[in-house]
């Protein structure tokens, strides 16, 4: 049979209260520490993971502005160019209707000068045909004094078919 031996009882018991103390003193202490560390981990991965997600939301609120800053310089740009081009129509515009407006004048002075000058010349015209009717009444009728006369006459007057004169 087996025969228990008083030292293997008093061993046994030995352990027995070395591991209750060592429960006690050693093992809840190290297990604190553990629970303890592992959950200041946990506290750093959660301020940790509320960082990142802060930082994308930064990220993202920043990549926003840089895209609305852009569609707004583009806007910005695209009515500089359509006012530039509305201001180069309407300059265009005023230029040509400036121009309309001395051609017009233009053909309206011609227009008066030529007036005036054909009355100037219908009465210088006048006056030489009543010189010329004078000058024959006074004299003499004949026909080489009628050609020199009439010579006399388109001197002054000026021949429409002589362009030397102009």
């Amino acid at each position: 049979m087996v025969q228990i031996n008083l030292n293997l009882v008093f061993t046994i018991i030995n352990l027995l209260i070395l591991y209750l103390l060592m429960k006690k003193f050693l093992f809840g202490p190290i297990m604190r520490v553990m629970d303890e560390r592992k959950a200041m981990i946990e506290q750093q991965f959660q301020t940790a993971k509320e960082t990142e997600d802060k930082a994308n939301e930064l990220r993202q609120h920043y990549e926003d502005a840089l895209k609305s800053a852009k569609e707004e310089s583009y806007q910005i740009v695209e009515q500089a160019r359509q006012e530039a081009k509305l201001q180069s129509d309407r300059s265009a515009r005023e230029a040509e209707e400036r121009t309309e407006t001395m051609l017009a004048s233009a053909r309206e002075d011609i227009r008066s000068e030529r007036e005036n000058a054909m009355r100037q010349m219908q009465s210088e015209i006048g006056k030489l045909a009543m010189e010329a009717a004078a000058k024959i009444m006074e004299s003499e009728s004949g026909a080489e004094k009628d050609l020199a006369l009439y010579d006399q006459f388109i001197k002054k007057a000026g021949d429409p078919d002589d362009n030397s004169g102009r």
